[in-house]
């Protein structure tokens, strides 16, 4: 009788601990996701604007002072961005990925271009009125960071330009890749920032795309958004 009442004293005071033990647990593993994930944002971030440049050794250590983080999220997410490409190990160490700048644009413009042209398809025959509004609110700003040669809001238009197309394919999967495939391009682009000085021709591929959309010519959309990205890469790859 004893052994009952000695394991059911040990069961109770045992579910009582327990739960708080286990809150504790799951409440630390979020902390440690939400830690991982901004660091990786963060490096992410200095490699796209160039912060780290092409070949570069990085020592994690370092990172976690300049991010302002601990040591253990830092090496999470450089594991993340060696498996994503943008970082490398080479001899025991870590380096930035030093791939030919113009070779990695070809090949993702090689995506893209498929991509965009169907994001566009999709787009004409599913965009809402107030999605077009937005995009054709776009093209005096457009017209602005030409006429001034600011190039730094030119990038920022951009992406809001192609981010709003990808909104409006309501397609979720696609508007996630075609993203990611995005940031990409964002490390080249900053990298010939203040060498671009064509950016009127391409602001005439933004008008032709918001125009087939706002006719609902699907057709249309394709070939502008094909134009777009191919005038794009031609107005980049001088500079590389």
């Amino acid at each position: 009788m004893y052994g009952v009442w000695l394991r059911k004293d040990f069961l109770l005071a045992y579910s009582n601990i327990m739960p708080a033990r286990f809150s504790r647990c799951v409440a630390g593993g979020k902390e440690l996701v939400m830690s991982v994930e901004k660091t990786y944002e963060l490096i992410k971030e200095r490699i796209i604007f160039l912060e780290m440049d092409p070949g570069m050794s990085v020592s994690e250590i370092s990172l976690a002072r300049q991010v302002g983080m601990s040591p253990v999220p830092v090496m999470e997410a450089v594991e993340r961005l060696i498996d994503e490409g943008w970082l490398e190990r080479v001899n025991g160490g870590v380096k930035v990925t030093e791939e030919s700048l113009s070779n990695i644009l070809r090949q993702l413009f090689e995506v893209r271009s498929v991509l965009e042209k169907l994001s566009g398809r999709l787009a004409a025959e599913r965009a809402s009125e107030e999605q077009l509004a937005n995009l054709e609110a776009l093209l005096p700003q457009f017209e602005k960071a030409a006429r001034e040669a600011d190039n730094q809001s030119w990038i920022h238009l951009d992406q809001r330009f192609h981010e709003a197309i990808y909104d409006a394919t309501g397609n979720l999967f696609m508007k996630n890749v075609l993203k990611q495939l995005f940031v990409l391009d964002l490390r080249i682009w900053y990298f010939v920032l203040n060498r671009m000085t064509n950016l009127p021709r391409v602001v005439e591929t933004y008008r032709d795309v918001i125009n087939a959309l706002q006719a609902r010519d699907a057709r249309a959309a394709e070939r502008a958004l094909t134009k777009h990205i191919q005038d794009s890469e031609d107005v980049v790859l001088p500079h590389l």
